[in-house]
Parts: structure tokens; C-alpha cells; sequence
């Protein structure tokens, strides 16, 4: 017995030698198979200064209270790294990641870094949004990430402690908290798992407190020399040759080490200059260092000093970078913000970035500014004239290059911006952070309402292929909480039906039945047929994954009706394939056929390889249910081959179990063997468990064909503890089914008969009558070879 491509609300890992969890989410049992080790470890901590000293002391206090060796009673498993800004907490943090990586184990679990922007009320995380980015980084699949607050806290907290309980000890960087609310349900709490904050407050979350000073005058002296010879070389000796200025210029900095290295900039930048010079142009802003101890009158005099040798477009291009709402900002989207060509502000920002008033990005052409900058840089433009031209200039920029990308997701064809498919995907992983960030600001200013509305639409496509479901979701609330009380009904439509969408990819079935029927209702109060039909297409494959398989025929048929009397071709194609799929659900294969058949033409003449794919691998399974296997074969084989090409691991996965059902069919056991394991490789990426306990349930099968009862069992066994706790999903009727069917053909009709009565307990649930019907009569045969 083999299952169909159905969906639920379970995913994870399947990693070899993983850790399995079991865990309670929103009054939901769910068992998680997590890596481990935690792979994307380092990938989002800053790079380690090459100029870094000074910190010895402190970085070897820190590295001897994290030792596991050091087992002291009661001890703290939170260290808080706090000071002023500027003082280097970050640096330290890094240092201290990059030493443990590097030469002890004592966290082989890996190291997680994450930037709360505690200090910068745009970017700031809340606990929910960090959250979610710890989960995904330990492991957890975004389809799996809880909606509320506390059962995040519970499932990241449960998971951590499973990681510490098999070895697996973690350290996490919270960089950048500004208030204890902001980090305290982030913290772990099983005493083994560790914890590294930086805030420039002392926050009261019962961590060990390590507070950083302002470095000593030879610290400071040695970081100036070290961070010129990183540009210059170390035959640049100003720094040597005039100690006592060099030594004014560290107590003009206030010891801060931000200050220092934006002082190394400028000294490495005109290696004429002397130290001397430098030193008098800091003394003419004396005034406002009265108290080196403050934090904003020591960096605020280099910061104006670095500013007051800006030329007028390097002010203009610093000052409008800190319009940007996201993280980072692209070289062509500072162009578009400034007004001016790609090339002129690349090599701007270059000068800035040598300044350290601009930090270059994980890849070129992309730049950040520190928060400090940020706010500076703020403070100084807030006078500048054509600030909101600009801010709709950037909103135009992500707005243009959104449209067109989604349009090249959806038709494949070349635009004037993007040369290919992979180029569109490229420029939304690099700018979607940016481009939800844009949604958010957008949202509470009335005159960029437009954007708030728009841009999530354009960004669904990028985040489903990339099945990034909890921030599609999350920025398309964001959008339709604008746009409830401003009349614009096309707009609420449209959030509403992506809504569901999301929804179901999310397994919430109920929840994407009720946004689709509210958007189908606005599509039919507004009389707009077009959106009416795109709206019903989406609700019949909400219907479809809750087994309601004739509401989802009546909706795709509407919406195919529409489509065709309006000749949109291709709406009509993929509604006529979603019917097709209903109708084989109603064991009305026969009339499924042609529809598949019909679809499959539209698509292959309009070049849409993506739909064509899927339209094949749909008629594939209908090939099957016919006995036309041959057939089957060939269709899986062909869209196969175009998911392959178009990188689309999620529909090739499942039409690799697909095929191994017909190439088992047809006595290929080597060859169903060989799709299941690609189907498993392809779903390492994906983190979609019931696809994966599906794969498992088919590998079942061919074992049980082959007589190797063991590998049967034990392919079974492993799907349903994927499936623990699932007792209402038919994927868990289907595995118990042929474990039933396993023990009957080994002549076992007592284990048979227990295996089947709790698929038909399954199958009841489900409305699945056909399903229960057999594993009835099974159980009646079975029980006549009972002694």
C-alpha cells in the first residue's frame, strides 16, 4: 500500500546518526530529527579584526569560565560581555568564537552567532523573531517553528538540552541586546549549553558579568600600530616615531577601540600625514570629550572628525545609506536611493568603508553601517533636503526588481533585469531580508502604504520555492494589518489568499480554508473574475490537502471555467491539472487522463518547464492508478529530469518515491532502491518529514518485495517514529498497513492482525473508506490462519 503525495504538520531533519526529540508545541506532540552537529556554525559572525590586542586578559577569563573542566557549583551557564559602544565587545565575542572552533571541542555542537540590533529600533529583533532564527540554526525546519512565544522558548530550550545530553554542547552569541526582555527567554537553561551576550548595558538575566574597559594606553598604542601595518605594512612607523603624539591620539579616542581603528583609517589613508596633525585636529573638538568615559562624546568626536573630510557626495551617500531599512544595502540600490551612477557610489562607498564608516558585507557590492554610524549618520543629514525623493526612490528600487523577479519565478522568461531564473533567485536571497524589512516600515507611514501592500505579493513566490513559510507569513500579516481599514479591497484580497496559501504549506488547513473563502468572497463583491479564479485554484488545493477531494473539483473547476472564458491559458492549465488530480482522488482516472494531457500541452507551448514538470509527475501517478505503468515510468522519468535542471528539490523528491512505486511495479527493485535513496539525499535540504517518513514507507515496500524483512521492518519502523504522535495522518495508516501486510506474507497472522487493526483505526479517522475497507478484509483473512 503506498501513499499518495498528501501533507501534514511535521517536518525535520532526516540526518543520519541525528539527535530525535520529542516535544509539546501549541498542545501538539511532535517528534524532530535534528543534526548533530549544527551546521551553519560561524556563517553569520563577524570577521576577526587582524589588528586585535589588548583583550588577553579578558579573553582568557572568558575562555577559563566556559572551560567544561572548570565545573564550579552553581556556576552560570551565561557570560555578559558589556561596555560602551565601541569598546569592543563584538571583537571579543568573535575572538572567543573563532579560538573554541578552532582548537578545543569543547562545543562540538557548533556556534551559533546571532545580531539582535538591540540599539537600532528598525532592525531590533524581538524574542519571536530571534527565536525562530535560533531554531532554524540548530536544526529545526521553518515549517516546524511555532506560532507563540512560549512554545518556541520551550521547543528551543528542549532542543538545546537534547543536544547537551548527547554530547553535542552549544555555545550561542547574542550580540547586541539591549534589555534583558530582549534575550532572557533566548537563554538556555540546562546548565550545559552556553550562552555569550554583549549589550552596552549591565542586563540582569543571572550571567556572569565580564565588563569591558576602554583598552590601557599601550593596548591602545599597539592596536593603532597593528591596524596601520594591516594596511601599509609594518615599515609605516609614525605610530613608533612620535610616541607622545601617538599616545594623545589614544587619550583623545578615549581608549575606544572603534575610534582607534576609524584613527588607523584615516593615518593608513594619507600615509604623509603625521600622527601630530591628526592629534590637532582632534583638540579642536576638545570640548566634546570632556569625559572620556562617555561613550557618545568619545566616538562622536571621530565620527565628526572622519565626517568633516567627507566630500559632499561621500556626506550625501553615507547619510542616505542610513535610510536603508534592512541590514545591508547593494551597490544598485545605493545608487537608485543617491540618485546617481552604480559606479560613482561604489567607489564612494569604498572610500567610506576604508574610513570604517562603512563595513563591507558577506559578499561584494554589499555594505553595512554599524548602528552607531547609523544613528550618526542620521543625526547629520537631518536637515539634507530630498530625504523622502530618495526613501521613494530605494522603495521604487525593491519594488521594480521584486516585480520582475517574481514575474521571471512564474514565467521563466528573461527580463530587463535578470538574465535567467537563477538570477532571480539570487538577488531575492540576497535582498529579502531587506525586502521584508522595507514591508514593515512601509507598513505604519501612510504615504508608503502602496509598498507594504505590493512587495510581500512579489516576494511569495521567491519565499515558497525557498520554503521560507514563517516569514512569508509573518510579512504578509504585517501587510494585511495596514490594509484593514484603508479600502484598498484588491490588495486585502490578495494578502488574504497568500495567507492561506502559506497556511497550508504550514499544514494549518483550517486557517488557509478561511483565508481563501475571505478573499473569494471580496473577489466576488468586487466582481473581478480574474483574481475570483486565482483565488479558487489556491482554496482547491487547500481542500484537496484536508481530503475534501470534491470541494476541491468544484473550486478548480470554477476557477478553470473562469480562466478559459477570459483566456488566461495558463491559469486555465493548472487549474485543469489540480481537477485532473481531484478527479483521480474519485477514482475517476479515466477522465483524469486528458486533462493532465491538455495541461501538459499549454505549458510545453508557453515554455513553462516548472508547471510542465509537475503537470507530469500529477499524470504519472494517474498513468499508475490506470495500470499503464510502462507509461508511468516515462512521465516520472521526464519531470524528474526538469526538477533536476530547474534545482527544485521539493517536487523532485516526492516524484522520486513516485517513480520507485512504478519501477517496483514493474520488477526494478535496483532501480526503485536507487530513487528512493536519491529521493532521501534530495530531502536532507528540506527538512519536510512526512516526505521523508513517505520516502521511508516506500523503501518499506521494496524491501518487503525483495524477502529482506528486516530492512521492511525497520524502513516502516523508522517512518512512524518520524510520524510519533501523528495518530490522525494517513502517511501512519500506510506504514502500520504494510507492516500488517509484512507479517501476514511471513506467515506471522497474530502480528499481521494487530498492525492492521490500528491502520483501519487510522484510515477511520481519516474518512479514508477504501483504505479501511481492505485492511478489514484483510484482518478477517488473516484471522482464519490464527490457531
Amino acid at each position: 500500500m503506498n501513499s499518495e503525495d498528501r501533507r501534514s504538520n511535521l517536518f525535520s531533519n532526516d540526518i543520519k546518526d541525528g539527535i530525535f526529540l520529542h516535544a509539546v508545541i501549541q498542545g501538539r506532540d511532535i517528534t524532530l530529527q535534528l543534526p548533530r552537529n549544527v551546521q551553519p556554525a560561524l556563517s553569520g559572525l563577524p570577521a576577526r579584526s587582524p589588528g586585535f590586542t589588548g583583550r588577553d586578559r579578558d579573553l582568557n577569563a572568558v575562555m577559563q569560565f566556559m572551560d567544561p573542566a572548570n565545573e564550579s557549583q552553581n556556576k552560570s551557564a551565561t557570560i555578559l560581555l558589556s561596555g560602551l559602544g565601541g569598546v569592543g565587545k563584538t571583537e571579543l565575542a568573535s575572538q572567543v568564537a573563532y579560538t573554541v572552533r578552532g582548537a578545543s571541542d569543547w562545543f562540538p555542537g557548533g556556534v551559533i552567532f546571532v545580531d539582535l540590533f538591540g540599539y537600532d529600533r528598525r532592525l531590533s529583533l524581538s524574542p519571536e523573531r530571534a527565536l525562530t532564527s535560533l531554531l532554524q540554526a540548530i536544526g529545526v525546519p521553518e515549517e516546524s517553528v511555532p506560532e507563540d512565544l512560549q512554545s518556541r522558548i520551550r521547543l528551543h530550550r528542549s532542543i538545546l538540552a537534547a543536544y547537551a545530553e548527547r554530547g553535542a554542547r552549544i555555545l550561542l552569541i547574542l550580540d547586541n541586546a539591549s534589555s534583558a526582555d530582549q534575550v532572557r527567554d533566548l537563554l538556555p537553561t540546562d546548565g550545559i549549553n552556553f550562552a555569550l551576550v554583549t549589550s552596552r548595558h549591565t542586563l540582569s538575566i543571572g550571567a556572569r558579568l565580564y565588563e569591558l574597559k576602554a583598552l590601557d594606553p599601550q593596548a591602545s598604542i599597539r592596536l593603532l600600530r597593528n591596524s596601520i601595518a594591516v594596511s601599509r605594512g609594518e615599515e609605516d612607523e609614525r605610530i613608533d616615531e612620535d610616541v607622545d603624539s601617538s599616545h594623545a591620539l589614544s587619550r583623545l579616542c578615549g581608549n575606544l577601540p572603534l575610534a582607534l581603528q576609524i584613527c588607523a583609517a584615516i593615518l593608513a589613508d594619507s600615509p604623509r600625514r603625521p600622527v601630530s596633525s591628526l592629534v590637532e585636529s582632534l583638540n579642536k573638538s576638545h570640548s566634546r570629550i570632556d569625559e572620556l568615559r562617555r561613550e557618545d562624546k568619545a566616538v562622536r568626536a571621530v565620527f565628526d572628525l572622519s565626517y568633516e573630510l567627507l566630500t559632499e557626495s561621500e556626506r550625501r551617500v553615507l547619510g542616505f545609506a542610513s535610510f536603508s531599512p534592512g541590514p545591508d544595502i547593494s551597490t544598485a540600490a545605493a545608487a537608485r536611493l543617491v540618485d546617481v551612477p552604480e559606479g560613482e557610489v561604489e567607489r564612494t562607498l569604498v572610500g567610506l568603508s576604508r574610513a570604517h564608516l562603512v563595513e563591507e558585507g558577506n559578499t561584494w557590492g554589499r555594505w553595512r553601517l554599524h548602528d552607531l554610524v547609523r544613528l550618526y549618520a542620521l543625526e547629520a543629514v537631518a536637515d539634507l533636503a530630498g530625504q523622502g525623493e530618495a526613501v521613494a526612490r530605494l522603495y521604487e528600487f525593491y519594488l521594480d526588481h521584486s516585480r520582475e523577479a517574481a514575474r521571471i519565478l512564474g514565467v521563466e522568461e528573461a527580463t530587463g533585469f535578470f538574465a535567467s531564473r537563477d538570477s532571480a533567485l539570487e538577488w531575492f536571497d540576497a535582498e529579502y531580508r531587506n525586502l521584508i524589512e522595507t514591508v514593515y516600515v512601509a507598513a505604519n507611514q501612510p504615504e508608503l502604504l502602496a509598498y507594504a501592500a505590493e512587495i510581500p505579493h512579489r516576494l511569495a513566490r521567491y519565499l515558497d520555492i525557498r520554503c521560507l513559510y514563517n516569514d512569508w507569513k509573518e510579512v504578509m500579516e504585517a501587510s494585511l494589518s495596514t490594509l484593514e481599514d484603508c479600502g484598498h479591497e484588491h490588495y486585502k484580497a490578495n494578502a488574504l489568499n497568500s495567507l492561506g496559501m502559506v497556511s497550508r504549506e504550514l499544514h494549518q488547513l483550517s486557517s488557509s480554508i478561511a483565508f481563501h473563502e475571505q478573499a473569494i468572497s471580496i473577489a466576488r463583491n468586487l466582481d473581478d473574475d480574474i483574481m475570483l479564479a486565482k483565488y479558487l485554484n489556491s482554496a482547491g488545493n487547500a481542500f484537496f490537502d484536508n481530503r475534501d477531494f470534491e470541494s476541491a473539483l468544484d473550486a478548480h473547476s470554477e476557477a478553470a471555467e473562469i480562466f478559459a472564458r477570459d483566456c488566461d491559458y495558463l491559469g486555465f492549465a493548472r487549474a485543469t491539472d489540480n481537477s485532473a488530480s481531484a478527479l483521480r482522488m474519485l477514482k475517476r482516472t479515466e477522465d483524469a487522463l486528458p486533462l493532465h494531457e491538455e495541461a501538459i500541452r499549454i505549458f510545453r507551448e508557453a515554455g513553462i518547464r516548472e508547471s510542465e514538470a509537475r503537470t507530469l509527475s500529477h499524470m504519472g501517478c494517474t498513468l499508475f492508478d490506470l495500470g499503464r505503468i510502462g507509461e508511468s515510468v516515462v512521465a516520472h522519468k521526464e519531470a524528474i529530469e526538469m526538477f533536476r535542471r530547474l534545482e527544485l528539490r521539493g517536487p523532485l523528491a516526492k516524484a522520486l518515491v513516485n517513480l520507485s512505486n512504478s519501477l517496483r511495479e514493474c520488477g526494478d527493485m535496483n532501480g526503485a532502491l536507487d530513487a528512493i535513496d536519491e529521493s532521501l539525499s534530495a530531502h536532507s535540504a528540506l527538512d519536510d518529514q512526512v516526505s521523508v517518513a513517505r520516502t521511508l514507507n516506500q523503501r518499506g515496500l521494496v524491501y518487503s518485495d525483495l524477502g529482506d524483512f528486516d530492512q521492511a521492518v525497520a524502513s516502516f519502523n523508522e517512518c512512524l517514529d518520524l510520524l510519533h504522535g501523528y495518530d490522525d495522518l494517513i502517511e501512519v495508516g500506510y506504514a502500520f498497513a504494510n507492516l500488517g501486510r509484512l507479517h501476514g506474507m511471513n506467515m506471522r497472522p497474530t502480528e499481521g492482525i494487530y498492525f492492521f487493526k490500528k491502520a483501519s483505526v487510522v484510515f477511520a479517522r481519516c474518512n479514508a473508506s477504501d483504505d479501511l475497507a481492505t485492511v478489514r478484509q484483510m484482518i478477517w483473512a488473516l484471522s482464519l490462519a490464527v490457531p
